[in-house]
């Protein structure tokens, strides 16, 4: 299994439905597992993306990038960082 972590900073909440607006466009994509999004008090914010297979992370990632510019545009937050991970292992039922 795969990964995308992406970083944000901007209004928690604008943020937020920013990315609920995406989540359905995100999970039609190929090789789609999950989605997490996470917001802080402090203006901070993260998306995880879990993916199959590094084939399917890596042709999503240009439909990822469109994504995340079409969730961040509202609100005028900026995307800080995109890393990809191969996950390694897991613990719990997340």
């Amino acid at each position: 299994m795969h990964a995308r972590l992406s970083t944000y900073e901007g209004d928690a909440g604008e943020l937020s439905k920013g990315f609920d607006a995406q989540t359905d466009a995100v999970a039609q994509l190929e090789g789609f597992k999950a989605a997490y999004f996470g917001v802080s008090d402090s203006g901070k914010a993260f998306s995880l993306t879990l993916w199959d297979s590094e084939d399917a992370l890596n042709a999503s990632a240009e439909r990822a990038k469109q994504l995340r510019a079409d969730a961040t545009q509202p609100s005028g937050a900026d995307i800080q960082s995109v890393e990809h991970f191969e996950i390694t292992s897991t613990a719990g039922d997340a």
